[in-house]
């Protein structure tokens, strides 16, 4: 029952983070005509989860009643977006400011949560497999509830339906029992925030794992276009590349329910996070050969089977190399960092359009690569730690 509760507490409470960047361009252009507008409007709530992000770890880590800010964020988050449908109707500048607030309390419900799920899931593998598949079922549910709520109605009751959600999500949030990290603490608030930047940095293991997932949000901010590229030069039909990104997050999804029933426990996670960025970037790299529609479609949704087991394996290193004092601030600094990543890589790829959709995907895959051999150093530098 913890295990339910949990998934759809968290489900709820992320669709919105993940429907925001489809409802936020097409609201705007039907509501402003101006497609401009909407991309403020995905900015202005993307971007503060990266500013925030070791403020919010600092305020959770010393948290005695950690529900009531998960219950409060979600509160914010549902404000804010249920602000955002009635673009057009109110100032702009007051949507703007609505879907900042939203910004800021993301880290809370992304990385913020994730850093108390173990102590609301047994066993810890398990955990992390819930708080996986969470994300993975977030990711493909809420452009998925847009898009079918915008082809029945509109982009305005599409947004409505992602606070619809967060609010849902915040309410279930009181049923859950997070056990505080810490008790007591009395350093004030930036010194708290130092202590955790300078542990991030200074623990060895934890960097590594930190820079390894970050670098590979780059691969996965640049694939989508990767893909549409591709597919207009192959196939010159930009919808294929659609289908390309959804087979990626398919395999994705079906490895999260996977290791959520059987977590792979035989194994070191260092070594599952290493060789599941590996796999990833080996069969992108491989989609690209020009084949066929089906091999590609085959290969990428192959290369997504890889990616869950990979997160879950991170989420277990985040909190095998972290005290509990910083942890809310490893994962949610840790979060902050994949999504600026990924747009990153979004932004990265942008001026290659014109470059062959094959180098771009292969390129693509060699990041995922990259990433696992930033884990490489990973067991000897976990050993000095022990041994220090």
């Amino acid at each position: 029952m913890r295990v339910f509760t949990f998934l759809v507490a968290a489900v709820l409470s992320r669709i919105a983070a993940a429907g925001g960047v489809v409802v936020f361009p097409i609201l705007a252009l039907r509501e402003l005509d101006d497609l401009a507008a909407g991309a403020v409007l995905v900015a202005a709530a993307l971007a503060p989860t990266v500013v925030f992000s070791p403020l919010v770890g600092a305020v959770l880590d010393s948290a005695r009643h950690p529900r009531l800010f998960l219950f409060g964020a979600g509160v914010v988050s549902a404000g804010g977006y249920a602000t955002a449908a009635l673009l057009g109707l109110v100032p702009f500048g007051v949507v703007l400011l609505a879907l900042v607030a939203a910004g800021c309390v993301t880290p809370v419900l992304m990385g913020g949560l994730s850093s108390f799920v173990t102590g609301l899931i047994a066993p810890e593998r398990t955990a992390y497999a819930t708080d996986t598949l969470a994300y993975s079922i977030a990711g493909v549910s809420g452009p998925a509830l847009c898009s079918a709520v915008i082809a029945i109605a509109s982009p305005r009751w599409a947004a409505l339906s992602l606070a619809t959600a967060g609010l849902a999500g915040a309410v279930m949030m009181l049923a859950l029992r997070p056990k505080p990290h810490s008790h007591g603490m009395s350093d004030g608030l930036w010194r708290r925030m130092t202590q955790g930047a300078v542990y991030l940095v200074r623990h060895r293991p934890l960097l590594l794992v930190t820079a390894s997932s970050t670098l590979t949000q780059i691969g996965a901010g640049a694939f989508p276009i990767a893909a549409v590229v591709f597919s207009m030069q192959h196939w010159h039909q930009a919808e294929t590349g659609g289908w390309i990104v959804t087979a990626f997050s398919i395999g994705t999804l079906v490895s999260a329910v996977a290791v959520a029933i059987r977590p792979i426990d035989t194994l070191p996670p260092a070594l599952v996070m290493a060789c599941g960025f590996a796999l990833t970037g080996i069969l992108t790299a491989l989609s690209a050969l020009n084949v066929s529609l089906a091999w590609t479609i085959v290969l990428v949704g192959l290369s997504g089977l890889f990616s869950a087991p990979s997160v879950a394996a991170m989420f277990e290193l985040r909190t095998i190399n972290s005290v509990a004092s910083v942890r809310a601030q490893v994962f949610t600094v840790g979060s902050g960092l994949r999504a600026a990543a990924g747009a990153l890589g979004a932004a990265l790829i942008a001026p290659f359009v014109g470059v062959d959709g094959g180098v771009l995907l292969s390129l693509v895959g060699l990041i995922w690569l990259a990433s696992a051999a930033l884990m490489l150093p990973y067991r000897t530098a976990s050993a000095a730690v022990v041994a220090a």
